[in-house]
Parts: C-alpha cells; sequence; structure tokens
C-alpha cells in the first residue's frame, strides 16, 4: 500500500494519477526488490572469498 501511494504522492503532490502507470512502477519496484533478495542468498564462503 505504501509503495503504490509513494507512486501517486511524493511531497503532499501529486504525481501521477494513471494507474497503468502506478502498477507498472510497482511492478518494476518488486522485480528490484527480488532481484536484491537474490542477491543477498549467496553463501557466506562465496561472498566471503576475495580473490587473492
Amino acid at each position: 500500500m505504501h509503495t503504490v501511494l509513494d507512486e501517486i504522492v511524493f511531497g503532499g503532490q501529486v504525481l501521477e494519477t494513471s494507474s497503468t502507470e502506478v502498477i507498472k512502477a510497482v511492478e518494476d519496484i518488486s522485480k528490484l526488490e527480488a532481484a536484491s533478495n537474490a542477491i543477498s542468498l549467496v553463501p557466506k564462503s562465496v561472498s566471503g572469498w576475495r580473490g587473492r
């Protein structure tokens, strides 16, 4: 709900009124969050490798 409101209103001003554009932006944010979560799932043994 907050993500949707953030796409519509910013600083008390309406930024977007098109529901299609708002839904597209929210879907894009969801994809980025999913990608971010996938990156953090790298095992510590791999993420600790420094390539010496």
